[in-house]
């Protein structure tokens, strides 16, 4: 693969740049002003004045609308693509502003207020308001079926925490779970087809996932981390328990749930049996395995001296054939400000054979797990590792470190590419149809191209 600049720099700020979810149209915010652009052939479509410095950005589903919030100052404001001269304003009052998001039909927003205190639910046809009260403060997103028909959200009153679902066609409360098998609840996570809602509490002896079907309108299953698995007699001899449930993710097909402790592990959950298949644990040193592969980063210095050789270093990944191989650990100071390490990446491909991995406590080493066949590659870097994108039409992962590189993986090598402008790359938004992105700087981005070679 190759990179080759499709235009200038764009000033943006904070990262805010992203492409419509059609990929027609890509979106940048810079100061008070919000530039719309046709992807084609970057010709500016739309310029608007936002009230205020624009600190979020965020498309709507049917690319009709871009929502642009002050969230400080609890300002909010929709843009209309069809007719610009429309728009839509509102402004929090005093339960403040800590998010806002698009409702999946596109035509609602939906804020929290501050210390989650209350969902606010705006109607863009009408300008109504209804609200979601006693939302659990500890959770800042709204959990939407990816069918976008349903939106779970969990609810504590009087120290008791149940789910509530509410029908996004009319906001009226569908069902109300009550978990008395958790001791609390820490985390949600639908399947990919919007029919079973997992459901866990974290943390201790009590950590345990309940599986609830919105077909059958009941608990499913229960996996508790402490309860004796069943994996086969080899796997039983390399089994580590699961140290309570730091998160739960699904891959793509909803064939697999993977479950993550707070112990460096991750155990694949069958969806049928709801027993473990696969389990995989972060050590921090890599043995001998013949389907393992090692990638590398070294610096090649020039043969000149300079005061500003560095400049001229080039990166490489390189393939390791030595083992054991010992993996750094992060820095202490840094370790110790950690209250708990946890996995900070975690996603699967777009076809669900790999899966992405890195752990706080190995800040520069990324694992990609191949799930059918159980192996694993390693990249091993010398900068932290800040994002890691996968393109969203196939097996091919771009890594980012914060510098002026950025690296590339896919299942038969893997790559440093130097990038030409002058831009520390932080982080990458890709085009839906996965031949091009936006690479995000500080303050600034642009649009690369993807050539498969």
């Amino acid at each position: 693969m190759s990179l080759e600049v499709e235009n200038d720099l764009i000033r943006v700020n904070n990262q805010l740049c992203d492409f419509s979810k059609d990929g027609r149209f890509f979106a940048t915010a810079y100061q008070t002003n919000l530039t719309i652009k046709g992807y084609k052939k970057f010709d500016t479509i739309h310029s608007f004045v936002f009230p205020d410095i624009i600190e979020y950005l965020e498309w709507s589903r049917n690319t009709e609308y871009i929502l642009c919030a002050n969230i400080k100052k609890a300002i909010i404001q929709v843009y209309s693509i069809r007719y610009p001269e429309w728009k839509y304003k509102l402004i929090e009052g005093s339960a403040g502003l800590e998010s806002v998001s698009w409702s999946p039909d596109s035509k609602y927003i939906l804020t929290l207020s501050d210390f989650n205190i209350q969902i606010s639910v705006w109607s863009l046809d009408d300008q109504s308001v209804t609200h979601i009260q006693n939302m659990k403060s500890s959770f800042h997103k709204l959990y939407f079926s990816p069918d976008g028909n349903k939106l779970a959200v969990v609810v504590s009153i009087e120290g008791n925490d149940n789910i509530e679902i509410y029908k996004t066609d009319t906001w009226k409360l569908s069902k109300k779970l009550i978990c008395g098998r958790l001791r609390s609840i820490d985390g949600l996570c639908w399947s990919p087809n919007s029919e079973l809602l997992c459901i866990w509490s974290s943390f201790s002896d009590e950590a345990k996932l309940i599986i609830y079907s919105s077909i059958f309108e009941r608990d499913i299953a229960v996996f508790s981390p402490t309860q004796t698995v069943n994996l086969s007699q080899v796997e039983c001899a390399n089994y580590t328990c699961l140290k309570g449930i730091e998160n739960v993710t699904w891959m793509p097909s909803g064939q697999l749930l993977a479950v993550i402790g707070f112990n460096e592990m991750i155990l694949l959950l069958n969806h049928v049996t709801w027993k473990p298949l696969l389990q995989l644990y972060l050590e921090p040193v890599i043995q001998e395995n013949y389907l393992n592969k090692v990638y590398e980063e070294r610096i090649i210095q020039p043969k000149f001296s300079n005061k500003n050789t560095r400049y001229y270093d080039r990166h490489v990944l390189e393939e390791k054939s030595e083992r054991p191989v010992n993996i750094k650990i992060g820095r202490k100071n840094i370790i110790e400000r950690l209250s708990i390490a946890k996995f900070d990446i975690l996603k699967f491909s777009f076809c669900g054979q790999y899966l992405a991995v890195k752990h706080q406590l190995y800040p520069t080493t990324l694992w990609i797990w191949n799930i059918i066949d159980d192996y694993l590659d390693y990249l091993l870097l010398e900068n932290t590792i800040v994002a890691a994108r996968w393109n969203p039409t196939r097996a091919h992962l771009l890594i980012f470190c914060e510098c002026a590189y950025i690296f590339e993986w896919t299942p038969h090598n893997a790559s440093c590419i130097s990038i030409s402008r002058n831009i520390t790359v932080l982080d990458a938004r890709w085009h839906p149809g996965g031949n091009s992105l936006l690479l995000c700087g500080y303050n600034k981005a642009i649009i690369y191209q993807i050539e498969n070679k």
